[in-house]
């Protein structure tokens, strides 16, 4: 009880103490408040003058500060800005020219406190990516997770690009594509045609041609959900049913046990999973070939081989697929347990017409465990998926606001009025979501999210969720986490698609980068930040942007870097960026984007930035992959032939170095074989056969991979003592089309120059027809400026093949004559000597003088380059004959108003230039003057042709002296096509390549009959003069 009392009076005479004590505390914080919102309001006013110091992003909106915190305690203020802050490229140096900026507008006590920066959640130090961090400040969380690196496939005798991307899988795809409109019961694009394109297949021509195989070259094994097979064809050699005329040859003695498999279907409809509708056999204990794939090819061509199979833990991690085709035979070996159920390419191969079981066939082997035997396909065929609307058609959302989970409500219908419709294109022309459909994925998974509701949503929200189905457990598709999936550890996807938008000035609008943190807490399946994302895009986007400015334009607009919740960059389990490129819509972006030198440079730049981040996600070192290689030679030797060329020095990379090459073969019309390895430079022809063609392609290699191919040369030998000719490859050029921006007028200039593709060109859509810059966009069937037709999808059009030798090559040996080639490069060269040769057949293609980017005043591929005409000048004066031929041969020195060569080619070349569109028919026929020699009639392309290349504005050059005759008129209209001239130089000149007369034949007896003037015009021509006057 004392106790007690003691403890009551205690505390009475302590209560007014700990009153006035706490009433001392709210006035002293009362106190900090006061001062800290005195504080802030000085801030605030300290800043109202502040500039951002920071520049070099455009189209990212305002800058705006939010609020601040200043915390005197902590000597310590936080300022928060809008969201806008986080599209900026953070770098240390920014981040402190940023900070530093800002405290010199402080005053007073404030000047000496430090500051924090935040955008949307996150201090700006955390934005800046790992790569460009000091190696004690990189965050761990962002790094990639040591994952089980096993191999999905691996081509026998394939170089291990250790500082490359071996062993690393990347998913990737390119823009929409040919879908079900459900809404108007018909397929179209998901996007305008403009500029003569559609972004549902524009980027496709980075994509396929460039970026995927120099992912490839650097050891990657890539993933697309859209065909990526350019080939209509399609052949499947299966266990159940193949393509008539093909055989599946089963082993004999073998056990076999049948498990759900692909069959093949003419059309699928929904709910038809081909991978679930036959069988599959599984072989356990197989020592040895199991299998024998016999496709029956429809026409010669290059065909894309898929193989598939059923994956099981317990199959054979080494099956052998041996493919022969017309260049010999390739093995991959295929790791069963992973990537199952699904088309699995391994390659594309030339395969000739028919059946051919030594040069167009298939063996699977195994040496141990269970080998799953299914379907293999050659080429990639028509799509093959039907759609009608279903019972409700559901209106299109946009890909930004596909984060949300409720489904629009849509409009009911009865499918039963309507037919089942597929969309009559190359299946690569179609988007994703039929493709996954073919491809076995699982529908409610992946591709039909919206109950057949809306094909366009399915479409877009289908290829991250792809993503999620290659991987697997834990890394599943939305909701399906846990799904096992294909096992395959991917480690970024990439989104390849061009934007929307018109600059005032038609300046360039330029490159976007999108990436999502959001969801999930930021943080992906696996315990990684989802800051990977960003600075993968980050890493990628500033190559890009470098490399376009180090190479075509100083001033590419760099635009900035959204943290958005598309579809296609927050549904990948895995570090994935988004790319708008450029403005499919503005003409000056276009005049780039239409561009094959732009397109290579930035494939190969997004390549590089994937290197980049893959190379400091897993804490190693990384080379660059060789630029193709230049100055090719054939030359012959005492001792046979040799062939040589020289490396290219990227003056971007410094690692990019080779150290290696390697020299591919073909014979005749073969394919080429798989190339050999050589360390130098030259490579010697052993043992030519005579009669034979032999052509030779050369790559460059290094730690980091291999280049892509450079030009083909070939040669043959017609007899042992057969005189020879030296062919030229002059012709370079691969160009956009020509322009056309005067007074309100302006777009594609095709009438002009239709351009030249590299190799050929698939995402054409048909010409501009729309060119008044006022003309309003309505709709996509009515998009105003920029509209072109529709005649030209789905069809190659070819264009520089950089295989043109071989098309001369096999006139000159038809003729009787030996021949050997040799770049303009090598033949330009001070010191090379062609006066030994009986003749020199010089390709000049539809090379042309083309302005360049970065000086219009500098042009490239120009025709009468110094090195040139001196080597002209030689021949001459050695009486060499020479044979040139080319659409500009003419035009292009009046284009550039060059009288020194003008006086050249009429003094050793003996024509002058008359017109260029000569004619838009190539029909020609010899002269009566020459008919005791040139007597053949011929026609040369100037329209669509699936395999040569239109010379769409040949040259009529005439004569420059009585001495020289037209030899060949245009039918057309009469203008002089050909000249010739005899004298101590003998010379035949034609406005037109030579490569691109139509039959093989007229070829033959043009060439005979041009190789019999060299040799014996002389008493001819000198009658025909007589004649004459």
């Amino acid at each position: 009880m004392q106790n007690e009392q003691f403890l009551t009076m205690m505390i009475n005479a302590t209560r007014p103490i700990v009153i006035s004590l706490v009433i001392s505390f709210f006035i002293f914080a009362s106190g900090l408040q006061a001062q800290q919102k005195r504080l802030e309001r000085k801030a605030t006013r300290n800043l109202q003058g502040w500039t951002n110091p920071v520049n070099g992003v455009a189209h990212m909106g305002n800058i705006a500060l939010d609020s601040l915190a200043v915390m005197p305690a902590d000597r310590l203020i936080n300022l928060y800005y809008n969201k806008n802050l986080t599209y900026w490229p953070w770098r240390p140096a920014i981040e402190k020219k940023f900070k530093e900026s800002l405290k010199s507008e402080f005053r007073g006590r404030l000047k000496s406190y430090q500051l924090q920066v935040y955008s949307n959640g996150s201090e700006v130090n955390n934005l800046i990516p790992n790569r460009y961090r000091a190696k004690d400040r990189v965050h761990q969380q962002r790094l990639s997770a040591s994952a089980d690196r096993k191999k999905l496939l691996r081509r026998q005798g394939q170089l291990n690009y250790t500082k490359g991307l071996s062993d690393n899988y990347i998913a990737l795809w390119h823009s929409h594509g040919w879908y079900y409109e459900s809404k108007l019961d018909r397929w179209e694009w998901q996007r305008a045609r403009l500029y003569g394109s559609v972004e549902d297949v524009s980027p496709m021509m980075y994509v396929l041609p460039y970026l995927v195989p120099m992912l490839e070259n650097a050891g990657a094994t890539t993933f697309l959900p859209r065909e990526r097979s350019f080939q209509q064809q399609e052949v499947i050699v299966d266990n159940d049913v193949s393509t008539q005329g093909s055989r599946f040859e089963l082993e004999p003695g073998l056990s076999t046990s049948s498990v759900v498999g692909f069959a093949a279907r003419d059309t699928l409809f929904p709910g038809d999973n081909p991978f679930k509708l036959g069988s599959a056999l599984n072989v356990s204990g197989a020592n040895g070939k199991v299998a024998h794939y016999l496709p029956y090819i429809p026409a010669k061509g290059m065909y894309e081989v898929y193989v598939s199979y059923q994956q099981s833990s317990s199959n054979t991690k080494q099956a052998e697929y041996k493919i022969n085709h017309t260049g010999g035979s390739t093995s991959f070996f295929v790791n069963q347990s992973m990537g199952g159920g699904t088309w699995i390419y391994l390659g594309s191969f030339d395969f000739n017409k028919g059946l051919h079981p030594d040069s167009g066939s298939v063996e699977l082997s195994c040496k141990e465990g269970t080998v799953s035997i299914d379907a293999i396909r050659f080429g990639g065929g028509m799509g093959n998926v039907a759609r009608r609307p279903g019972i409700e058609v559901a209106p299109n959302q946009w890909s930004l606001k596909s984060g949300q989970t409720n489904k629009p409500k849509g409009e009911k219908v009865n499918p039963d009025n309507f037919r089942w419709k597929t969309s009559q294109r190359p299946r690569y022309m179609e988007a994703a979501r039929y493709w996954l459909q073919y491809a076995g994925m699982p529908d409610t998974l992946i591709f039909n999210l919206n109950d057949d509701k809306n094909d366009y949503n399915d479409d877009y929200q289908s290829r991250g969720e792809w993503v999620g189905y290659l991987m697997g457990k834990p890394n599943g598709p939305t909701g399906y986490r846990n799904v096992p999936g294909l096992n395959i550890p991917i480690d970024l996807a990439f989104a390849f698609h061009t934007d929307a938008g018109v600059t005032p000035d038609d300046s360039i609008i330029g490159t976007l980068g999108i990436f999502s943190t959001a969801r999930e807490d930021g943080i992906f399946p696996n315990g990684q930040s989802k800051l990977a994302s960003r600075d993968l895009c980050d890493v990628v986007q500033t190559q890009i942007v470098e490399d376009i400015r180090a190479l075509f334009n100083p001033d590419w607009t760099r635009r900035a870097m959204w943290d958005k919740q598309y579809s296609e960059a927050w549904r990948p389990n895995v570090p994935t960026m988004l790319l708008e490129l450029y403005s499919h819509q503005n003409l000056a972006d276009m005049q780039y984007g239409l561009d094959p030198r732009f397109r290579f440079h930035v494939s190969r730049a997004i390549y590089k930035g994937m290197l980049r981040f893959l190379a400091f996600q897993e804490g190693r070192e990384f080379v660059v992959q060789p630029l193709p290689v230049d100055h090719m030679a054939i030359l012959k030797q005492n001792d046979g032939y040799k062939l040589s060329w020289q490396p290219v020095k990227d003056p971007l990379e410094k690692s990019a170095l080779p150290t290696q090459y390697k020299v591919y073969k073909r014979i005749g019309n073969n394919g080429f074989d798989n190339g050999t390895l050589v360390s130098g430079t030259s490579y010697k022809i052993n043992n030519p056969v005579v009669g034979q063609h032999l052509s030779f392609k050369v790559t460059a290699v290094n730690q980091g991979g291999e280049s892509m191919p450079g030009e083909i040369l070939s040669m043959g030998i017609a007899a042992e003592n057969a005189p020879t000719v030296l062919v030229v490859n002059a012709f370079d050029r691969v160009s956009a089309p020509a322009f056309v921006d005067k007074k309100g007028f302006a777009g594609v200039a095709w009438w002009n120059d239709q351009g030249v593709a590299d190799q050929y060109e698939y995402g054409h859509t048909g010409n501009q027809y729309d060119f008044d810059r006022k003309s309003p966009w309505l709709d996509d069937d009515s998009p105003g400026w920029g509209g072109s037709y529709a005649d030209m999808e789905g069809k190659a059009i070819p264009g520089n093949s950089f295989d043109n030798v071989i098309t001369h090559g096999q006139s000159i040996l038809q003729a009787g004559y030996s021949y050997v080639s040799v770049s303009d490069e090598v033949f330009e060269s001070e010191g090379y000597e062609a006066k030994n040769f009986k003749a020199v057949d010089i390709i000049l293609g539809e090379e042309k003088a083309t302005p360049g980017f970065m000086d219009k005043n500098q042009y490239d591929f120009k025709i009468y380059t110094q090195g040139l005409m001196d080597r002209l000048k030689e021949l001459a004066e050695n009486a060499t004959p020479v044979f040139i031929s080319g659409a500009y041969i003419g035009s292009e020195m009046q284009l550039l108003k060059d009288t020194i060569v003008q006086q050249f080619a009429a003094e050793l070349l003996h024509f002058k230039w008359r017109s260029n569109h000569a004619v838009n028919r190539g029909e020609v026929e010899p002269t009566d003057k020459v008919s005791p020699y040139f007597k053949s009639n011929f026609t040369f392309n100037t329209q669509y042709h699936p395999h040569i290349y239109a010379a769409e504005a040949p040259d009529a050059i005439e004569p420059a002296d009585k001495n020289a005759l037209t030899a060949f008129r245009y039918s057309q209209n009469g203008t002089s096509a050909g000249v010739i001239y005899n004298g101590n130089n003998k010379t035949v000149v034609l406005g037109f390549p030579f490569e691109t007369i139509l039959r093989q034949e007229d070829r033959d007896k043009l060439m005979k009959e041009i190789l019999e003037f060299f040799k014996y015009g002389a008493t001819r021509h000198a009658a025909a003069l007589r004649e004459d006057n």
